[in-house]
């Protein structure tokens, strides 16, 4: 089951809090993806189309519990590359399908009495915190979905119209939630890539299991890029050291070959066969194989000698 499911299985087992907000998710369910047919005599039909079998569930339980209306629920199966099924809850009433989308307001009617349907978030959804949150939960569930966040962080909502989407976006700017806009293939799409945004929409609608299950995603690979960025900090200050042993080794066998090892001070003596005995170790680890004890700045600045003994014969040409 892809995360999106998974979401939306658990959205659909909410108990809604009161019938205003069932009223107010179903609203947002019709008025993002239902397909409302007009006929003769201006008799209507209204249908879902959904691949998700709890959200079809969903949608007879809203109209049963509401209306008391059992809508029709047909099951098509596709096979492209394999097999789908799709669910088509359908009301073909005339009666029951003006009844639904005045109660949801989706239908309305203008000063002159004329009928129209209405492109944006009604204002009687607005009215309490609980609608709209209702009310987005149903947008989710019709239209929704949400990557894998052990991958990426991406949910999207999408439906035809883009002012509806624009309505929905100025919505969740109330909740500090940043989303984009964009059309594609002919179809709007409000988008989250932010995992703020994500995880404020899904704390939202109330998807509490997934927004864990996101923060837990986030804790566990903020610790590996922690331990990314030391190990890659540890290995460039490991070749760091190693370049830089290098090029202490080369210089101190050019003096050697140059002058001999033995001229150098007892105090410089002693460092260069230190650092070639032990080509490996760091400052700190040379400074303890002296005898006595040298520490890290001693060391720097014995080092820091012989490169410029080394240097000085390359400058003379010696």
């Amino acid at each position: 089951m892809s995360f999106s499911s998974m979401i939306k299985k658990d959205l659909s087992a909410l108990e809604p809090e009161s019938d205003g907000c069932a009223r107010a998710e179903l609203s947002g369910m019709i008025a993002s993806t239902a397909v409302i047919e007009v006929g003769e005599r201006s008799r209507m039909s209204l249908s879902f189309k959904t691949e998700n079998p709890a959200v079809a569930g969903r949608i007879f339980k809203l109209m049963k519990r509401l209306y008391n209306i059992a809508p029709e629920v047909f099951i098509k199966k596709t096979r492209k590359f394999k097999e789908h099924r799709y669910y088509t809850i359908g009301l073909e009433e005339n009666e029951e399908v003006q009844k639904v989308l005045k109660d949801t307001r989706i239908l309305r009617h203008n000063a002159k009495g004329k009928i129209f349907f209405t492109n944006e978030v009604p204002g009687l959804f607005l009215s309490k915190q609980r609608y709209i949150k209702s009310y987005i939960r149903g947008v989710f569930l019709a239209c929704g979905s949400i990557s894998n966040p052990e991958k990426t962080y991406h949910l999207e909502l999408v439906c035809r119209q883009k002012s509806y989407l624009n309505s929905l976006r100025e919505l969740m700017e109330q909740y500090d939630i940043k989303a984009s806009l964009i059309t594609r293939k002919g179809s709007c799409v409000l988008y989250m890539k932010e995992s703020e945004s994500v995880a404020g929409f899904l704390n939202v609608i109330g998807a509490h299991k997934a927004l864990l299950e996101i923060e837990n995603i986030r804790i566990i690979k903020e610790m590996r890029n922690g331990v990314n960025r030391q190990v890659n900090c540890e290995t460039a200050n490991m070749n760091k050291t190693a370049a830089a042993a290098y090029e202490q080794i080369d210089n101190i066998l050019l003096i050697k070959e140059k002058t001999g090892l033995h001229k150098l001070p007892k105090n410089l003596f002693e460092m260069a066969e230190v650092r070639l005995n032990y080509p490996e170790l760091t400052i700190k680890e040379l400074g303890e194989k002296m005898d006595p004890p040298v520490g890290k700045s001693g060391v720097y600045h014995r080092l820091k000698k012989l490169n410029q003994m080394a240097e000085e014969l390359r400058n003379s040409g010696e």
